[in-house]
């Protein structure tokens, strides 16, 4: 809703784009009072009203996608959000990367569906689901814990993981898997269904919109990386509108966010946002971090 109230305004429908965020305001506060359980936000609710990633449930205690998505969607009060998040990174964030839920699901459970059918640890029964973690990485963005963000990425990257140890990972170095076993299977780490996967195209979004910063908006380019303080500079080649955007980000003071100055084309600006430059032609963008 509130993503579609910015289409809205700019299509002149100041009144569409009014209604939608009245909307919103009234989802999120239900959702912070309804949805929130002491500590972090529940699932869903069974068909009688039970709910799901409660900490009254014996199994499926907490969910990733709630604590994540209060925080993407902005939906989650202050307060709320930094619970939510220290309370996944507490029981979810573990040697693999983030699991769906925990405690994983001992049995088929009818009323929660067809992921309490897998083991216990497998795909979304306690596993890391690589589509959430991807989303994991993009709420420490948002977040600025930049460290938190780059950490995620390690424990889900194909390359480094079939480096560490691949006749555990037992997957290919070149394809990011849909999931890998949690600590409940006997084959915790070992990662499955590749090349079947839509969080490639997830993470390859997250990394370079939101750690790297180099994001599209209706306005233009915006600059806004999140990186771990040890990264000294990087490079970034970005086609954006009909246009070559070759990216330079110096990181002088080795922060993890903020920009300090942009040139584009050698013409100094202070905003972090580049406004579309002139289309079939290569335009060079040199960012101070600061």
């Amino acid at each position: 809703l509130i993503e579609f109230s910015k289409l809205c305004e700019l299509m002149e429908k100041d009144d569409l784009a009014k209604s939608y965020l009245e909307r919103a305001s009234l989802l999120k506060k239900s959702l912070n009072k309804y949805a929130w359980d002491g500590s972090y936000f529940i699932r869903a609710t069974k068909d009688d009203g039970t709910p799901l990633g409660s900490r009254k449930n014996k199994e499926g205690k907490i969910y990733l996608n709630s604590q994540i998505w209060s925080v993407i969607s902005n939906s989650a009060t202050r307060e709320h959000s930094k619970k939510a998040m220290d309370s996944a990174r507490k029981y979810l964030y573990k040697e693999y990367g983030p699991l769906l839920l925990t405690p994983a699901y001992s049995s088929p459970d009818a009323t929660i569906g067809y992921i309490t059918r897998y083991a216990p640890g497998i795909r979304e029964n306690g596993g890391v689901y690589t589509h959430a973690a991807c989303w994991a990485i993009l709420a420490e963005c948002l977040l600025k814990k930049a460290d938190n963000a780059y950490l995620l990425y390690t424990k889900i990257s194909p390359i480094l993981r079939s480096h560490q140890n691949p006749d555990h990972f037992r997957t290919e170095p070149y394809v990011l898997p849909g999931n890998t076993d949690g600590p409940e299977s006997p084959y915790f780490g070992r990662g499955g269904w590749s090349w079947y996967t839509g969080s490639a195209s997830w993470l390859f979004k997250v990394l370079t919109e939101y750690l790297l910063g180099i994001r599209p908006t209706y306005e233009g380019l915006l600059i806004d990386p999140c990186i771990p303080k040890s990264w000294s500079h990087f490079r970034m080649k970005r086609l954006f509108r009909n246009a070559t955007y070759l990216i330079e980000v110096e990181n002088p003071k080795y922060v993890s966010s903020g920009v300090k100055s942009i040139t584009i084309n050698g013409k100094y600006q202070r905003s972090n946002l580049i406004t579309p430059q002139a289309p079939n032609k290569v335009h060079r963008i040199k960012v101070v971090m600061g």
